[in-house]
């Protein structure tokens, strides 16, 4: 906790006129960055800020005169945002308060220039001047506020900054805190509601022209002092691989260890982990060479309590595969590498982005790893690819040919009946064979067979009469290789048989039709349904004619054509059996 005396006993003096202020000239400079939406116990930080103000300039006297200057409030991403909301001048406590409660809070934190223009405002190489800055951020437009310090102070009669540092990090205050010291002012720091009403109050204190004798000047608010905390990692590590991190500390909410540059800022980060997840953590080391540090950062102000020096080494990585391939086909592929989270092999056009990919396997499926390369013609790569940063390690070309394909039917093809397909191609992994209306797109299917089932293949055509294909279709890309049209009709067919047959004999049938593999020729009563089971029957597979076994009980039969996929009959006709003689 920060403990504050002497502001207070200076607000007392304030009060009791301890310091004479009448002849005083100062701006304020009042942040309007975004920033200030941050909350600090639940509560905005404009909020507090601007509270504060009021309290402050209850101490002002009508006869200082005192001006107003705001940045950021205006518009989001400008260094040019800067706005005298009033100018010097007495008896405008008023007006400052007003101007500060209409701001809106948006943007940057040019503090610099804001300062160098409140200074000009106040012709500081003329006149003594004074500026005080009230900021929750450090310099965000590309300027060195210690330098613009030491400027002002050379070049002004008798130029202060006092500034007034609220939320900042340690580091955020030495930066602001230096432009205060290099013209002679003070640095007050402030973490919440109640020191920040006491730090403006110091910094208006100090705004004075002689104090009372016997009065110190008012001293910078104390830093407080950080929880003790440790981190313990390797020394030296390979770029981009995970390192096993153990730590203590004070494992506060949100607490978290990262991986950094020795010069990152306290609230920069890079991978972390939180210490909640345990007291050894695995943690990726940056895509990056050279000096790092291991940080344990206290999550709630992002203070860095510990660190420890890591040396990050170069990382390599090889890829060994075929030297062709046909397209859309799988290959398998040998790798080294550091194979941490995410790293994969992908295939890819030569030359192309690192960050571009296709289809890829990561590299901890196993090795080899099996992929599918693109469905393309020419000259391409196999790449290791470092997930953390998308770098490529390893790359090997791969020159991709073309792929062709064929298909022949076996059969006749009828509406809802099955064909059989004989084909040749690629047979790359989930290739298909589909049947298709004519002129359908290029994903589109209806039944379908896999390649990896073999050759030949069944497939069941469609119930309605019309033009269809039959296709042979590459998976990875959906392109078609092959086509074959099949037109179908409605069912026709023919049976012929002998008028009468002797019991147990055998008859001989010519027949016409689909010839699809479960289709038979069957003896069945004349009562039969297509459920009923047959009596005999023969694969019309056997070819026209053929034989089939008539029944040893005299009667009428009946003898016909049955398509069993559809359970249908194609046509038929009447055999007698007659006794034995």
């Amino acid at each position: 906790m920060l403990k504050i005396c002497k502001p207070v006993a200076l607000l007392m003096m304030l009060t009791a006129s301890a310091y004479t202020l009448a002849n005083e000239r100062a701006i304020i400079v009042f942040d309007g960055s975004g920033s200030m939406w941050g909350q600090i116990d639940g509560k905005p930080k404009h909020e507090i800020a601007q509270q504060a103000l009021r309290n402050m300039l209850e101490t002002v006297p009508d006869t200082m005169e005192l001006g107003l200057m705001a940045y950021g409030h205006r518009e989001k991403g400008s260094c040019t945002d800067i706005e005298m909301l009033v100018p010097p001048g007495q008896a405008n406590k008023t007006a400052v308060l007003q101007a500060v409660q209409n701001m809106k809070f948006l943007g940057k934190t040019p503090l610099s220039a804001a300062v160098q223009q409140a200074a000009n405002a106040l012709r500081y190489t003329e006149d003594k001047a004074t500026v005080i800055l009230i900021t929750d951020g450090e310099e965000t437009c590309q300027a060195d506020p210690c330098a613009l310090g030491t400027e002002l102070k050379q070049s002004g009669v008798d130029f202060t900054t006092h500034v007034v540092g609220f939320g900042l990090t340690r580091q955020q205050g030495e930066q602001v805190a230096c432009l205060a010291h290099n013209t002679g002012g003070q640095y007050f720091e402030a973490s919440n509601a109640a020191h920040l009403s006491k730090a403006m109050n110091a910094a208006l204190a100090a705004v004075h022209t002689a104090p009372v004798a016997n009065v110190a000047p008012p001293a910078p608010l104390p830093t407080p002092s950080l929880p003790s905390a440790t981190v313990s990692g390797p020394e030296v590590a390979r770029a981009g691989t995970v390192i096993e991190v153990t730590w203590s500390g004070p494992n506060d909410s949100g607490d978290y260890i990262t991986i950094v540059t020795p010069d990152a800022k306290d609230s920069e980060y890079g991978v972390y982990q939180r210490t909640a997840s345990g007291e050894v953590l695995r943690l990726q080391a940056p895509d990056a060479l050279g000096a790092h540090e291991i940080r344990y950062v206290q999550n709630k102000d992002r203070k860095v309590l510990a660190r420890q020096t890591i040396e990050l080494m170069s990382v390599e990585a090889t890829v060994s595969g075929p030297e062709s391939i046909g397209a859309g086909g799988t290959i398998e592929v040998q790798w080294t590498g550091p194979d941490s989270p995410g790293d994969y092999i992908t295939v890819v056009e030569a030359g192309a982005p690192d960050k571009e990919y296709n289809h890829y396997a990561r590299t901890s499926a196993r090795n080899p790893v099996s992929l599918l390369v693109p469905d393309g013609l020419g000259n391409y790569e196999i790449r290791y690819v470092l997930n953390s940063s998308k770098r490529v390690l390893a790359s090997q070309p791969l020159t991709i040919t073309p792929v062709l394909a064929r298909l022949e039917l076996m059969n006749t093809a009828v509406p809802g009946g099955k064909v059989t397909v004989a084909w040749t191609g690629p047979d790359n992994k989930s290739d298909y064979v589909t049947v298709v209306p004519k002129g359908a797109p290029a994903n589109k299917y209806l039944d379908y067979a896999r390649t990896s089932s073999g050759s030949p293949l069944v497939l069941k055509m469609p119930a309605e009469v019309g033009e269809y294909e039959l296709r042979y279709v590459l998976d990875s890309s959906k392109r078609v290789l092959a086509s074959l049209p099949v037109t179908l009709a409605e069912t026709a067919g023919s049976i012929t048989a002998p008028a009468s047959v002797a019991a147990g004999s055998v008859i001989e049938v010519t027949w016409s039709g689909p010839g699809n593999r479960q289709d038979f020729i069957e003896v069945v009563p004349m009562d039969a349904t297509p459920d009923t089971a047959p009596l005999a029957a023969t694969r019309v597979s056997q070819g026209s004619p053929l034989s089939v076994h008539a029944p040893a009980i005299p009667g009428v039969y009946q003898v016909r054509y049955m398509m069993r996929d559809t359970k249908e009959v194609l046509t038929s006709t009447q055999v007698e059996v007659k006794p034995n003689p």
